[in-house]
């Protein structure tokens, strides 16, 4: 007998202005699903906080069970407790242990306040097992940089630290999205299993659109070379960078198309930028999912991902599925994923001439087999790895 428990980290209000179906499209919940798909049998539950909510929420859908806790705290994003999780969860290990049931505690991103509190308040016990899912996040310290005045908050960070080092070794199983953090990981937890793991993506990302289909679909003119980014319109997605490429390459047969949100100051400030530099060949096209979503794909000749940081990002799984070429910048998992000159063209961060080398670059390349490598992110073969895990 074996209960599974997936633990989101953060509100979802913090990213997401329709928070309450957020929680049904969050990492945990993609994995909930996916392993309710492949292993029907199981016994899964999803639980978030949300730091809008008074009191508990329970819902259901696609058979699992989904629970939102209130947050007691909430400073920030990973900033977060919730002793009505705690209280809850506290429960669940001591009905594990009467009936002599295993429980798997997957909690996704351990940078965070929840994370420590949830780890603090389980003792070592055969019964309980806990799983934890990198999203990106870095440890304390190596996130001072982002604060101004860093010197009034290094005693907090020095403390989240600590129970970083002391906390983190409960956790038997890591699934990392960086180089940088498996090396972090086995310096402060050498005894437990890391490895690299992401996301997954689902099999409509490999049935083929010609594009010629999508072309028409889309309106799109068939003379012309189009460039995708799709992600968060936000500064440290490299946005400046990308529209500054795109008016280098104004006089070429280049059109750039940028899918995604961000919040209505960033989204206006950058449409503003690219109005007041005269760059005719960018389009905003907002937030774009499902069919169409997958139409751009197949459309387009390349993406290009120019952010500052990143964990391991889906969308270069979903263009090496519809055999995209991608230019991303070499942060995070990126140089695990792509093998520069093969899937893609690995660039470095804040330079718009380096986008613009590397579009020139892939614009040369014969035709590729990029869809092999992308076969490993399929949900199939990654709930197969969990899986594995939390059986042994």
């Amino acid at each position: 007998m074996m209960k599974i428990i997936q633990i989101s980290s953060a509100s979802s209000s913090f990213s997401a202005e329709d928070y309450e179906e957020d929680i049904f499209r969050v990492w945990s919940s993609k994995v909930g699903f996916e392993l309710k798909r492949f292993y029907p049998s199981l016994e899964i539950e999803c639980w978030a906080i949300e730091k809008k909510y008074k009191n508990e929420r329970k819902l259901e859908r696609n058979k699992i069970k989904f629970r939102i806790f209130p947050t007691d705290f909430s400073l920030r994003h990973g900033m977060e407790i919730s002793l009505f999780l705690i209280k809850a969860l506290k429960k669940e290990i001591d009905r594990a242990k009467k009936e002599n049931k295993k429980l798997i505690i997957h909690i996704h991103e351990y940078h965070t306040w929840l994370a420590y509190s949830i780890l603090k308040s389980i003792k070592k016990d055969k019964n309980i097992k806990i799983i934890a899912q990198h999203h990106g996040g870095r440890s304390p310290f190596k996130n001072l940089r982002k604060y101004n005045r860093f010197f009034l908050i290094f005693p907090l960070v020095a403390l989240m630290q600590l129970c970083e080092r002391i906390l983190l070794k409960k956790i038997e199983v890591f699934y990392a999205l960086s180089n940088e953090e498996i090396k972090y990981l086995k310096e402060i937890s050498p005894q437990s299993k890391i490895k690299f793991q992401t996301m997954g993506i689902s099999e409509e990302y490999f049935k083929k659109i010609g594009k010629k289909t999508a072309w028409k679909k889309l309106g799109l003119n068939l003379n012309k070379k189009y460039l995708l980014y799709i992600g968060r319109i936000k500064t440290t997605k490299g946005i400046k960078e990308l529209l500054d490429a795109a008016k280098i390459l104004e006089k070429q047969d280049i059109k750039f198309l940028l899918i995604g949100n961000g919040t209505e100051k960033e989204v206006l400030e950058f449409e503003n930028y690219a109005k007041d530099k005269e760059i005719n060949n960018v389009k905003f096209l907002g937030a774009i999912y499902g069919k169409e979503k997958l139409y751009y794909l197949s459309a387009c000749d390349c993406l290009v991902l120019p952010s500052y940081t990143e964990g391991a990002p889906v969308v270069i799984m979903e263009a090496m599925a519809k055999n995209l070429p991608v230019i991303a910048t070499d942060v995070g998992g990126v140089s695990i994923m792509i093998k520069n000159g093969k899937g893609g063209v690995i660039i470095k961060p804040k330079s718009a001439n380096e986008i613009v080398e590397a579009i020139k670059e892939v614009f040369t390349w014969k035709r590729k087999d990029i869809k092999k490598n992308a076969k490993k992110y399929k949900w199939k073969k990654i709930i197969k790895d969990i899986a594995e895990d939390y059986l042994k």
